[in-house]
């Protein structure tokens, strides 16, 4: 029996969707859920802060970033760091969590100090000082970053890690 091209587009095309259907739900089979941050055409989403919607992520779930100029603070506030180590704007611990900024142009992930220009390399807005990476994903396996930038995470620190 010889198929048509349509038809084997058809079969390659319900094969690739069964597959990345299987790859985005979590393995509890649980449905993968969106967490949103700041606001995308109008819409604003339920979290204020990037930290805070991974914190509240289960595994297989995506958080979804709208433009910003992200100066996320979870080694100062939420995540401090055990003395003498490094701290981490963003830190993720779930396995299989999707990060995913909207706008690799306008979603910035920013090492700079509170109320300063965005990714400035003023010398006073840097946070001298501090050994800070900007995300980090530690521990986990299946995570995924993407489609954002990550800026002034100076020194010893890493921008992603």
């Amino acid at each position: 029996m010889r198929l048509r091209p349509s038809a084997v587009l058809m079969v390659t095309a319900a094969v690739g969707a069964l597959s990345a259907a299987s790859v985005a739900l979590p393995a509890s089979g649980a449905t993968a859920r969106v967490l949103r941050v700041g606001t995308w055409h109008g819409v604003a989403g339920t979290y204020s802060s990037i930290q805070a919607a991974i914190d509240a992520a289960h595994a297989g779930d995506w958080v979804l970033v709208g433009p910003g100029d992200w100066k996320e603070r979870g080694d100062f506030t939420t995540h401090k760091p055990a003395k003498g180590e490094a701290g981490w704007a963003v830190t993720i611990e779930t396995p299989g969590l999707h990060l995913r900024g909207m706008n690799r142009n306008s979603v910035v992930v920013d090492g700079t100090k509170p109320g300063t220009p965005k990714c400035s390399s003023a010398r006073a807005d840097q946070e001298f000082g501090h050994s800070r990476s900007g995300i980090v994903v530690s521990k986990v396996d299946g995570t995924y970053v993407e489609n954002l930038t990550v800026c002034n995470f100076l020194g010893e620190g890493n921008q992603i890690w």
